[in-house]
């Protein structure tokens, strides 16, 4: 479960109130981990520190840094996420994961929909060679006869058959491979 703004105030001051651990742990749903995390950083960064901000952004340098902390001097997760105000411990846990992963290199990730630089855009019909007007004239050609043929409520022979499921399953492979 996902604590508000409001929970982790009210976790707080429950804590500060005596509240034992475990009342807290079965009143929010979370385990104990996560409430001493948050009274621990709130108590380290005041209060503001568990506002929610908008997508925080980390540089790739104070990433490594932190991933440093851990992997070469020997702090724990916890340690360096509550120094340096992280929400959860987690998140420099999954760092370090992608940071052995990807070679021990920092990769950013891309933000926003990804490119169309993959896509080879449609020709043209000036474009098209000679061979390849007359291939995308006569695949026009084949759909409109099966069309007809449908319409009039011809029996379709087996090498239609055959080309509609063909088309079909060439266009489910294209959707498939975006």
């Amino acid at each position: 479960m996902k604590l508000s703004y409001e929970d982790k105030i009210k976790i707080y001051q429950l804590r500060k109130k005596e509240f034992t651990e475990k009342s807290l742990t079965i009143k929010f749903r979370v385990n104990r981990a996560i409430i001493n995390y948050i009274v621990a950083l709130i108590n380290l960064h005041g209060i503001e520190i568990v506002k929610k901000t908008k997508n925080q952004y980390y540089s790739p340098q104070l990433k490594l840094e932190m991933i440093n902390q851990v992997l070469l001097r020997g702090h724990s997760t916890r340690e360096i996420s509550l120094q340096c105000g992280l929400p959860n411990w987690g998140i420099l846990s999954n760092w370090i994961i992608q940071y052995k992963k990807n070679g021990y290199t920092i990769v950013e990730k891309k933000k926003g929909r990804p490119s169309k630089m993959g896509r080879k855009p449609k020709k043209t019909w000036e474009k098209l060679t000679p061979l390849e007007r007359l291939e995308k004239e006569n695949e026009y050609l084949r759909t409109e006869v099966i069309f007809l043929k449908k319409l009039k409520g011809i029996p379709l022979d087996q090498k239609d058959l055959q080309n509609i499921k063909a088309k079909k399953l060439k266009k489910w492979s294209t959707k498939d491979s975006h």
